[in-house]
C-alpha cells in the first residue's frame, strides 16, 4: 500500500463536496482507496463491546463483507483489540500491532487471507458520541503501508472528521425544516436515526408524547406491548436499504382510551451509505383521527388568488355551512354571501359545496 499524495488530495476534494451531496459518498471514498493503494475500504461502526454493527464497504471488498456478515465476523473482530489505542492516536498501522504469527494462524485472519486482505490502516473517524472507523484494507500481494504516509493517513482522518461533523449540521437543518412543515399541517413527526433511536420530534408529536405513548433512552414506547412490537418492526423496515426486496410499509396504529387510535405512518431517506453520516435515516408521521383540520388562510388565498373575504367565506362553506347561515351568524349580506360563493367556485374550478370540500381536505398547509 503506497499512497499517491496527488490523487489524494483529488480524493479529499471530492469528500468535500459528498456533504451536500450524499450520492457523492462512496464515489468519494472509492477515489480515498484507489489513492491510497488499498484493495479496497470500509467503515466499522462498533454497537456493543467487542463487535461491530455496520460494516459498509467499497465494491472491491464485496465478497469480503458478505462472508464477515454471513459468519458473524462483527462479534469476533479482532481489531476490537486495537480500539483503545486507536482513540488515541487517530491512526493505527495493523501491521505494527499483529505477530506474523497471529496473522498466519488465527481464524480471523485466516478469513481475512481467503479473500486476498492483508494488513489495514485503521483511522479513527468518530465525532462527538458516535463512534466511526475508516479502515483502508491492503492487498495481501502488497507491502504494508510505510511510515512516511502517516501524515497522508491523518489527512485523510481530519478530513472525513471535518466532513462527519459538517454533513451532520446540513442534514440536521433540512431534518428542523421538515419538522416545522409538518407542525404547521398540525401532523406530529418523530425522527430516527439508523439505529432506530429518536433524534427529533416536533411539537405536534410531543403534546401526543405524555397521554398516548413515551419515549424511554430514545426508543419508543405505546401502552400495549403488542403495539409497541408492531412499532419496532415497522420501524426496522423502514431504515432497511430500499430496493426490490424491501418490505412494503403499513400503517400502525396506537391505541387510547376513549379515543379513536393514533395513526402513524413511517418513511424512510438517505442512501445506506450516506446513512453513516446522516443526522436522521427515517420518520414516523401521527395524525390524530381527534384533530379538526386546520387550513392557513394564507396558503388558500396564495393557491387559488382569494380575497381575504372569500377565504374566509370558502372556509365556512368548506366546513357545511349554507349560505343563509353564513349570512345570519356572521352580519354579512345574503346576496353578498353568494356573490363570493360564486367567485370562490370559479376560482377553485368546483361547482358545488362537497367539491369545494373535498378540494380543501386535500390541503393540509
Amino acid at each position: 500500500m503506497r499512497i499517491n499524495a496527488g490523487l489524494l488530495s483529488h480524493a479529499l476534494d471530492q469528500v468535500q463536496a459528498a456533504v451536500f451531496d450524499p450520492a457523492l459518498w462512496l464515489p468519494a471514498i472509492e477515489a480515498i482507496s484507489r489513492a491510497s493503494g488499498a484493495l479496497g475500504a470500509n467503515i466499522m461502526e462498533p454497537s456493543g463491546r467487542g463487535t461491530f454493527g455496520a460494516a459498509l464497504s467499497t465494491d472491491d471488498l464485496g465478497g469480503l463483507l458478505e462472508g464477515y456478515v454471513r459468519d458473524d465476523w462483527g462479534s469476533r473482530d479482532f481489531r476490537a483489540h486495537f480500539l483503545r489505542p486507536l482513540q488515541r492516536t487517530g491512526v493505527l498501522y495493523e501491521a505494527d500491532l499483529v505477530s506474523r504469527e497471529q496473522f498466519e494462524h488465527h481464524e480471523y485472519y485466516q478469513f481475512m487471507r481467503k479473500h486476498g486482505v492483508g494488513d489495514c490502516v485503521l483511522i479513527d473517524i468518530s465525532t462527538g458520541k458516535d463512534a466511526l472507523y475508516f479502515v483502508l484494507q491492503n492487498s495481501l500481494a502488497d507491502d504494508s503501508p510505510q511510515t512516511s504516509d502517516r501524515p497522508h493517513f491523518h489527512a485523510i482522518r481530519t478530513r472525513l472528521q471535518t466532513a462527519v461533523q459538517l454533513a451532520r449540521h446540513v442534514d440536521a437543518s433540512k431534518i428542523a425544516g421538515m419538522a416545522a412543515a409538518f407542525q404547521t399541517s398540525n401532523i406530529g413527526c418523530i425522527f430516527f436515526d439508523r439505529k432506530g433511536l429518536v433524534t427529533l420530534t416536533n411539537a405536534k408529536a410531543d403534546a401526543l408524547v405524555p397521554e398516548n405513548f413515551r419515549i424511554s433512552r430514545g426508543e419508543i414506547r405505546a401502552a400495549a406491548a403488542q403495539e409497541t412490537a408492531r412499532f419496532h418492526r415497522e420501524l426496522q423496515k423502514a431504515l432497511q436499504a430500499p430496493g426490490p426486496g424491501a418490505e412494503p410499509l403499513s400503517a400502525v396504529r396506537l391505541s387510547r382510551p376513549g379515543k379513536r387510535p393514533l395513526i402513524v405512518r413511517f418513511e424512510r431517506f438517505s442512501t445506506p451509505l450516506a446513512d453513516l453520516f446522516s443526522h436522521s435515516c427515517a420518520m414516523a408521521l401521527i395524525e390524530d383521527p381527534e384533530d379538526e383540520i386546520r387550513r392557513n388562510p394564507d396558503t388558500l388565498m396564495a393557491l387559488f388568488d382569494l380575497t381575504p373575504a372569500e377565504t374566509k367565506i370558502s372556509l365556512l362553506v368548506a366546513s357545511g355551512m349554507s349560505a343563509v347561515d353564513i349570512a345570519s351568524q356572521h352580519g354579512i349580506g345574503y346576496e353578498t354571501v353568494r356573490s363570493h360563493i360564486r367567485s370562490i367556485f370559479q376560482k377553485t374550478g368546483t361547482g358545488r359545496q362537497s367539491e369545494l370540500s373535498a378540494l380543501f381536505g386535500k390541503i393540509r398547509l
